[in-house]
């Protein structure tokens, strides 16, 4: 005597055992009225799966999939580049403003103060007043401002790229 399962039976249905277990298991549902049922609630189902029309998918189907992921991936290259751009300007920037202070400050330096600590301080004192003077309530409102604008730009940029990477 064989013990039916819904494997088995699900196997016997789509005919996929050998020959052997399917005498078994016809012999074992001609006995038992429980095994029966079982197998005829099982055949019932696979009978009604089969009635379902399998999906069907267009042609190209996979290449257009490959072509959109592809496309998505190239967007956000264009995007981290882009960002990456962006924040080297906003670096150069600020190095360029450092340096401009530097350079200020080396050339405004007077070469001839013999001790080292005095000369120290004073340059350090220059160099407070040049940061003063350079972020001064005006000055640091026009730098507000280029930062704004580059800003404003760049982000007008970045949402004009996104904007094309989703129409193709």
């Amino acid at each position: 005597m064989i013990e039916l399962n819904d494997d088995l039976l699900n196997k016997y249905i789509d005919g996929d055992l050998d020959r052997e277990t399917t005498l078994k298991i016809k012999t074992q549902l001609g006995l038992s009225p429980i095994d029966m049922k079982k197998y005829n609630e099982l055949l019932l189902i696979h009978n009604e799966l089969r009635k379902i029309p399998a999906e069907e998918v267009y042609p190209n189907f996979t290449a257009n999939i490959i072509l959109k992921v592809q496309k998505s991936l190239k967007s956000k290259r264009e995007q981290n580049f882009f960002i990456v751009s962006v924040l080297s300007l906003f670096f150069l920037i600020c190095v360029g403003i450092i340096g401009y202070l530097i350079t200020n400050y080396i050339f405004s330096a007077e070469p001839n103060s013999s001790d080292v600590v005095t000369q120290f301080t004073e340059r350090s004192e220059d160099l407070i007043s040049i940061l003063k003077d350079f972020f001064s309530k005006g000055n640091i409102s026009i730098i507000g401002s280029v930062f704004s604008f580059i800003l404003l730009i760049s982000g007008y940029f970045f949402y004009d790229s996104l904007k094309q990477s989703k129409q193709h």
